[in-house]
């Protein structure tokens, strides 16, 4: 979803509470002249929650991301929106190429807010990089920008569309760690799309395997453990990458559940 649109859109709706989702997705879809785009979809994601999506390129997975995001129209169903600020990470951190990093994540900043923008520097390990501008970078480097952007809005939904897919492996173990650190333990709901589906294993709650055309959800995997917690074992993480991978294929159930 590398669409060169700004990475953070401020959304004024209700705050978001414990006793409701933050998004929820009553049978929405979007269907394309072509014949693809997504079938009706049902989604509810609570506080703190990590939903990843996975599945064939395609699929729909960006297209429910646009959905969600507001920058695509239903051609069915409705969304209730309960939260403030909505975050978003691309594919490419869509930096303006003239600003310093810092400038770069103040853009989503009020003028009161911009402190926020050394503080999330700090946090992605850039503030000695704060005077540098994108072309100085590597590649890994601009991508923690775009995430230091995103945590300075303080968002209550984050939305984040295969955020590592241009990294090599180094990169992408350090900034998945960083998602695991950073975001993951503050409360922030994630949707959280990607074709790895190490990441995918690593990061979330439950997993939605999107599949055909149009896309539809095929599967929908738990996992009890918190994603950022110690108890997520080697052994049951390779069962449930197992369990992904079974279902883009279109070998598993409708809906398991992983222990």
């Amino acid at each position: 979803m590398s669409d060169g649109t700004h990475p953070m859109q401020l959304m004024h709706h209700a705050p978001p509470c414990t006793h409701q989702p933050v998004v929820a997705l009553d049978g929405i879809s979007r269907i394309f002249a072509g014949g693809g785009g997504l079938s009706p979809v049902d989604l509810a994601v609570s506080p703190g929650e990590v939903v990843g999506v996975t599945g064939a390129s395609g699929c729909g997975k960006s297209t429910l991301l646009r959905l969600i995001a507001g920058r695509e129209t239903a051609s069915s169903g409705a969304i209730e929106r309960h939260y403030s600020r909505l975050g978003m990470v691309f594919q490419e951190p869509t930096l303006l190429p003239w600003l310093t990093v810092q400038g770069n994540v103040e853009l989503v900043l009020s003028p009161s807010e911009r402190p926020r923008a050394r503080e999330a520097l700090h946090h992605v390990g850039l503030e000695s990089a704060a005077s540098q501008y994108p072309a100085q970078l590597s590649g890994g480097m601009r991508q923690r920008v775009g995430i230091a952007r995103a945590l300075a809005g303080h968002p209550d939904l984050l939305l984040m569309d295969e955020p590592f897919s241009s990294l090599d492996y180094i990169n992408r173990a350090e900034l998945l760690e960083l998602v695991r650190e950073r975001v993951l333990g503050a409360g922030v709901a994630v949707i959280f799309v990607s074709h790895d589906v190490r990441e995918i294993v690593q990061l979330c709650h439950r997993i939605l395997v999107i599949g055909g055309t149009p896309g539809r959800v095929q599967a929908e995997l738990h996992h009890p453990a918190p994603a950022h917690g110690p108890q997520r074992r080697p052994g049951a993480l390779a069962n449930l990458e197992e369990r992904v991978l079974a279902a883009i294929r279109g070998h598993s159930e409708a809906r398991c559940s992983c222990s």
